[in-house]
């Protein structure tokens, strides 16, 4: 590693932790100023209380924003240091030194490596960790949620449908199984349910299964309907993952390694989505350096260049790839996952690959 190679890499990952920091803190305070009053509606809560809520809930939101914003940032912060070595002339003696220009760019792309892994670790393992919590809802957290929860299905295929859940409490309130025809297809109702995380089951209120009583013939329900009374009900599913499911962006929040487990399940009803999600993943890495590919070319230039121009220019094309990822999720439909995820990659990825040729040292 030379001097050329430590200075690059150590301005490219200042910015990056700078704008990071800047990002999340923007990403913050405009959530907070557009959804405060659903943190202060609960008039129970003391000043303290609510700062200590809002500080809960962002605390635990941050991994999310991280996947959000590290492949932007990273683009912005290398396209950052190329610009600020253009606009002081230090291409100038580099190119009269006979050194390609694609030269400088070599210890922003390795120092990448290290940053995509580092996005890759919090996606794979941080974020599936904290899902549950992501998953809440700002009214969860003061006590004025209600909402309920409909048609979740745990592991063994039993589905519920609550009218309404207290998170705090860990409380269902009118509640409803539907068995599988595995253990009989019956129904449980209860007027509540608690959560007991010692023993993983839920405790009834008032809590009876309906069971048919069927003839000799296995069909016909010529003995009636009988309601058994019962006390508690061994649903997988915790109250935070119950919020979880019901979430629009809990398929997103999966690991690599959870994702491929639900896709052997036949019976879920969003598999679409969840394929959809596992290309995502698996081109995140390269939609991260290809962002990064697009935008350095314009700042890599022997010529005296107006930074500016040249940054517009750079925004044009990464807002470009930014619209075309838009619009194939948007327009095609779950069902053709993988293309949604690769079309920026087959568009976009020769785009790139001829910027960085066609520079001229």
């Amino acid at each position: 590693m030379t001097t050329l190679d430590r200075h690059v890499a150590f301005n490219f990952l200042r910015s990056y932790v700078v704008l990071l920091l800047v990002g999340m803190g923007l990403y913050v305070l405009s959530d907070l100023l557009v959804n405060i009053d659903e943190f202060t509606e609960n008039r129970g809560l003391t000043v303290t209380q609510v700062l200590a809520t809002m500080g809960d809930y962002y605390a635990y939101n941050l991994p999310l924003y991280f996947t959000q914003l590290a492949g932007p940032v990273m683009a912005f912060a290398g396209a950052y240091t190329v610009a600020m070595m253009l606009r002081h002339n230090e291409m100038t003696p580099l190119v009269a030194a006979g050194m390609p220009l694609q030269r400088v760019a070599v210890p922003i792309l390795v120092s990448s490596v290290l940053l995509v892994a580092l996005c890759g670790i919090n996606r794979e393992f941080v974020l599936p960790a904290f899902a549950p919590k992501i998953a809440r809802q700002r009214d969860d957290l003061t006590g004025q949620r209600q909402a309920g929860i409909a048609l979740a299905r745990d592991d063994h295929d039993a589905i519920l449908t609550a009218r309404r859940i207290h998170l705090p409490e860990r409380r269902l309130d009118y509640v409803v199984i539907v068995e599988p025809e595995s253990q009989g297809g019956h129904v449980v109702q209860a007027d509540a349910a608690i959560y007991d995380p010692q023993r993983k089951t839920w405790r009834l209120e008032a809590g009876k299964r309906i069971v048919a009583r069927r003839g000799p013939d296995g069909q016909s329900l010529q003995l009636g309907i009988a309601r058994e009374p019962i006390s508690e009900y061994a649903f997988t599913l915790a109250p935070e993952e119950l919020l979880l499911r019901q979430s629009s962006q809990w398929a997103g929040m999966l690991s690599l390694r959870q994702m491929n487990a639900l896709l052997k399940s036949r019976n879920l009803p969003n598999l679409a989505a969840i394929r959809m999600q596992r290309h995502i993943w698996l081109t995140q890495p390269v939609l991260q350096w290809l962002l990064l590919a697009l935008a350095l070319p314009f700042f890599l230039t022997r010529e005296p260049s107006n930074v500016f121009a040249a940054g517009g220019r750079a925004l044009a094309l990464t807002g470009a790839f930014y619209a075309v990822s838009f619009l194939a999720q948007s327009v095609l439909s779950e069902q053709w996952a993988a293309l949604v995820a690769w079309i920026p990659i087959l568009l976009f990825g020769p785009v790139a690959v001829l910027q960085l040729a066609n520079v001229k040292t």
